[in-house]
């Protein structure tokens, strides 16, 4: 009884967790929409209710404490502008994480660009090394610039097939003489 007890615990301690972390990362947009229109219809009705009492205040003839008033006003009010500027806080840390992963994500993605290049390279010199040695052909020297770091940080994501990938079947059917 108590290790079923422990497990509903455990999985309803679990399930608040992500719920939380899905309601900070925004993920439940309605939420937070009642959230903020909560706050704002509390901070409206504090204010109202402030003028509310200092009126009936008035009208009893008790001398308006507005002092009181208005530090429990204050008090308020100074609570939902920490919550807001918290939120705000929250929001930019988010969005500091998120351009992070986007860096690194880019960052990897021209890691693997550059790794493939680099691999058509070796094959195309490693081709071009066997047949250095037969005497049957001749030397052909080739010259290759070096290439120029381009910004690639703007092109589209793309898949880039492995060059063993490639199947290269020989033509069976000629049109020409050969």
């Amino acid at each position: 009884m108590r290790s079923e007890k422990a497990w509903y615990w455990l999985a309803a301690g679990v399930l608040a967790l992500g719920l939380n972390g899905a309601y900070q990362d925004g993920q439940f947009g309605r939420a937070h929409f009642l959230a903020n229109r909560a706050s704002a219809l509390i901070e409206r009705a504090s204010a109202r209710s402030l003028h509310f009492v200092t009126m009936a205040e008035v009208l009893l003839g008790q001398k308006a404490d507005f002092d009181r008033t208005e530090v429990a006003l204050q008090k308020i009010q100074s609570k939902l502008v920490c919550e807001r500027v918290s939120k705000a806080q929250r929001q930019l840390a988010m969005a500091q994480v998120r351009q992070q992963l986007v860096e690194a994500n880019l960052q990897r993605k021209l890691g693997l660009a550059q790794m493939k290049m680099d691999k058509v390279r070796m094959i195309t010199i490693d081709r071009a090394n066997r047949f250095r040695s037969c005497s049957g052909f001749s030397k052909i020297g080739i010259e290759m610039p070096e290439i120029p770091n381009v910004d690639l940080s703007d092109l589209p994501d793309i898949q880039i097939p492995d060059v063993s990938v490639i199947g290269l079947t020989p033509r069976t059917d000629s049109d020409g003489p050969i």
